[in-house]
């Protein structure tokens, strides 16, 4: 069950990642909600593909950002049965969000730590001007 939990949450990583930038700024307060719903209505199908068409067509997305995360997402769609894993976004999705939340989490403070901001970065320099000139 785990194992299908984390394929879920691959392949719903790899749509959420192609949701266009603009579209979550335009949702930003509700952004996850809404990606909840979008999910579970689409689950209530018996093909994931028409379940990936579904949830891309309702949110703009394509699949993943790059060659890679489309291939990991391929490869959960070749392998995986869709009736337990259609249940499983059904039934689940609450839990398979906060997965993904917590995945984007992750990657944000990764990316926050190898490019930090400009003013802590001003900051370690020192300040412009001494005092007294």
């Amino acid at each position: 069950m785990i194992e299908e939990r984390e394929r879920a949450a691959d392949l719903l990583m790899a749509i959420w990642r192609g949701i266009p930038a603009d579209y979550k700024s335009r949702y930003r307060m509700s952004i996850w909600q809404q990606f909840e719903d979008q999910i579970r209505s689409a689950a209530y199908t018996n093909n994931l593909g028409k379940f990936v068409n579904s949830l891309c067509s309702k949110t703009g997305a394509t699949i993943g950002c790059n060659q890679t995360e489309r291939n990991e997402a391929f490869a959960v769609l070749e392998t995986a049965e869709a009736g337990p894993l259609l249940k499983l976004m059904r039934e689940q999705t609450t839990l398979l969000v906060l997965m993904l939340r917590v995945r984007q989490q992750e990657r944000r403070e990764e990316w926050e730590k190898a490019h930090p901001r400009e003013e802590e970065e001003a900051m370690e320099i020192g300040p412009l001007f001494k005092e007294g000139d």
